[in-house]
Formats: C-alpha cells, structure tokens, sequence
C-alpha cells in the first residue's frame, strides 16, 4: 500500500495568520500527482479542489477551528491558545481537538484496501498522518504549503518518505 499526500497550495489566510474558511480557495499553483496513482482523492474544502475528478473523501477534511475559524491568531486569547498548543485532547475553539485529528486519520489509514493513493488535504492533515504512521509528537511536525509525504506500508505499520 502506498499513499502520497499533498498539502494544498498556499492560502490568503495562512499567509495572514488566519483560521481559513471551507469555501477559501488556495493560490494557483502546479504539483505533479505521483505516477501509478490509482486513486485520486481530496479533502472537501475549495482549496483542495485542485484536480478534476479527484474523490472527495470526508476523513480528508481540515482541522475544524471551531469558533476561531476566520479569526487571526493575534485575535486568540492567548491562554486558550496556549492550552489548544500545549494540550493535544484540548478544543477550547468548540471543534477538534489534535487527539480526535489523529484518530480520524487513524482510521482513514485503517481503512485503506486499494492503493497507491493521491491526496490532496490540508498540512494539518498530512501532518497527523506522519504522526500516525510513525509515533512522532504532532507538535513537532510542520508541513508547508504543497509538502509531501508518501507512506508505504500494510497491516498499520508504516513507512515514512518525505519528498
């Protein structure tokens, strides 16, 4: 099994600092989808709409802010900020926490039968499933616009190619 996943390209808000909406599209940008993928899939939101025809698979769906999203980072209380950051169970915004992130990636990964895979999500999502696949501590992986991460691997064990 193989899955390459893709963050979208940049977005207004990320380079404002800024919890993105669904419907915010990302900037124009090219990326190669691997070569043999035999699915394509995206998350729902408009900045993953990047190739036609590509599955939307709801598990793909960015981290939900809650209440913080459309807000800047300099809006946020800073110690609701530093209790979200500092505390991976935390969702003091009303939406999902890092741990419930983890876990619906988890299962994504999980369920996977069919491969090599092509996602396009968010870097909080790619982020999650480096995390997922090799243990490490969410809060020190960071994924930019358009990183990339193949995962190959059966039965849950993983591993992990940073492209």
């Amino acid at each position: 099994m193989r899955v390459t996943l893709t963050a979208h390209p940049l977005t207004a808000s990320q380079r404002d600092g800024v919890f993105p909406r669904a419907d915010e599209p990302a900037e124009a940008a090219s990326f190669d989808v691997v070569t043999g993928a035999t699915r394509i899939v995206r998350g729902p939101e408009a900045r993953c709409d990047l190739l036609p025809g590509a599955e939307i698979v709801p598990e793909l769906r960015d981290l939900d802010m809650g209440s913080w999203t459309g807000r800047s980072l300099a809006g946020i209380e800073p110690a609701e900020l530093g209790r979200w950051v500092g505390d991976a169970a935390a969702a003091p915004h009303g939406g999902e926490s890092v741990e419930e992130l983890l876990a619906r990636i988890a299962g994504w990964l999980g369920r996977l039968d069919r491969g090599p895979v092509f996602a396009v999500t968010h870097p909080a999502v790619v982020r999650a499933a480096v995390c997922v696949a090799t243990g490490a501590d969410y809060r020190r992986v960071d994924v930019p616009p358009l990183g990339r991460a193949s995962l190959t691997g059966t039965g849950g064990r993983w591993n992990l190619r940073l492209q």
